[in-house]
């Protein structure tokens, strides 16, 4: 009996089996779809510092040993369990690799050849979420450029503040008004004047700066001179940048610039401005009782305003509010040449501005330390307002007096003339 069943079943399945393949033989019959297509290369947007990770098959992966046509057909029960476990395995991998690699032809060409079972598996296929494998959801928005972690220790934890570093024709203060967590910092160079009140004034203001100061002389002719070759300013500014470092603070990068003087001083800006070179961050100038000039060939009463033409731009830019261009000048008249008074409303003619009444009260009387000795009590000046002009951020000052301590005055109470006007533009604009 058992022998009877066995043979025809045998010889069925053989019939069948030649009938499969002769039919898979035959050219015109369209071939059916390869249920295994090799993984496509799939781009993974992953976390990891920016980096581009790549999932696929390693380029020497071995060909399979077989195709599809010359697969050994299983025998008996136990082989047909094992064709059914193989096929639903080839869905699987097929309704995986088109999960990942979202290849919509891949998809196509095998629900085709299996409509139900694939469509079922992709239907419910699943892919783990970041926040499931355990990594931290991403921010609603991108951090601010500025950030700082607080964890980390601040760029200026470690700045030395005490004592001073050499720059070229001058040195270079850490005021006790510095801040930076992020190791940038803005910049005030003054021309001119005694260091330690160029300081002490900068820490009454609150001024938030690194300082610099520059003395080459008594008057204009050693600023003209020493700035007088194209590149000094950037060489000078490279020097202050190192020194900075030098001075302890992490990652310096140097942000906005202010340049001041007072006296003879303005030579250097003046120079700086007339080369144009390096004044990307150029943000502010500040003059003190300076910017002389002598008169004209052709008319003793008109300016020589070849000499005022490096200022000319600056002062139109003020006008439009691009930077800050503060000028205080007193009453003195040198005779000679023109004083303050005559090159401020020459600047003042260029933008159409005109002198008024002070509109504000006198400034304070600043007490410096460091100004000690330097003028007698029955000397000292205050700074009494006699005019005022504003267009734009381009503003002159008058203050009464033709003394050298109505001179000197101008650097002394800079604390509480010129830097204000600085520090709160810095604020306003961090």
């Amino acid at each position: 009996m058992a022998a009877h069943f066995h043979k025809p079943t045998r010889a069925a399945w053989s019939r069948r089996t030649r009938a499969l393949l002769e039919r898979r033989a035959e050219p015109d019959r369209e071939p059916e779809p390869d249920l295994t297509p090799s993984p496509l290369t799939v781009a993974i947007d992953v976390p990891t510092d920016g980096l581009l990770l790549e999932a696929a098959s390693p380029p020497d992966a071995p060909a399979p040993e077989h195709e599809f046509d010359s697969i050994a057909l299983p025998r008996g029960r136990r082989g047909l369990r094992r064709l059914g476990l193989a096929a639903l395995a080839l869905a699987v991998a097929g309704a995986v690799t088109v999960a990942v690699a979202g290849a919509s032809g891949i998809l196509a060409k095998t629900h085709a050849a299996a409509p139900k079972l694939f469509a079922s598996l992709v239907s419910h296929a699943h892919v783990a979420t970041l926040a499931e494998l355990g990594a931290p959801e991403p921010p609603d928005e991108d951090p601010p450029e500025d950030a700082v972690d607080p964890r980390s220790p601040r760029a200026d934890s470690h700045v030395t503040r005490e004592g001073y570093a050499h720059i070229p024709g001058g040195v270079l203060y850490v005021p006790d008004t510095f801040a930076s967590a992020d190791g940038t910092y803005d910049l005030y160079l003054h021309f001119h004047g005694n260091v330690r009140v160029v300081r002490e004034s900068a820490e009454h203001a609150g001024l938030n700066a690194i300082v610099a100061v520059v003395n080459l002389g008594t008057n204009s002719a050693p600023y003209l001179d020493g700035f007088a070759v194209p590149g000094s300013y950037e060489e000078l500014l490279g020097s202050i940048d190192r020194a900075v470092m030098a001075r302890g603070l992490e990652h310096p990068h140097r942000r906005r610039v202010a340049i001041g003087s007072w006296s003879g001083g303005y030579g250097a800006i003046s120079r700086i401005l007339e080369h144009g070179r390096g004044l990307e961050s150029l943000d502010a100038i500040l003059v003190l009782d300076g910017i002389h000039c002598g008169f004209s060939e052709d008319d003793p009463k008109a300016l020589n305003w070849r000499i005022l033409s490096p200022f000319f731009d600056a002062t139109r830019r003020a006008a439009e509010g691009k930077i800050l261009f503060s000028i205080t000048h007193s009453e003195i008249d040198p005779i000679a040449y023109a004083g303050t008074n005559l090159t401020a409303g020459y600047l003042l003619d260029l933008v159409h501005g005109h002198r008024t009444e002070p509109q504000q009260e006198a400034p304070e009387h600043v007490q410096l330390k460091a100004a000690e000795g330097a003028v007698s009590k029955a000397l000292e000046k205050w700074m009494e307002p006699i005019s005022e002009a504003t267009v734009g951020t381009f503003h002159v000052r008058g203050y009464r007096g033709n003394t050298p301590e109505h001179h000197m005055a101008h650097l002394l109470q800079m604390g509480a003339t010129v830097l204000p006007e600085l520090v709160a533009r810095w604020q306003k604009r961090p």
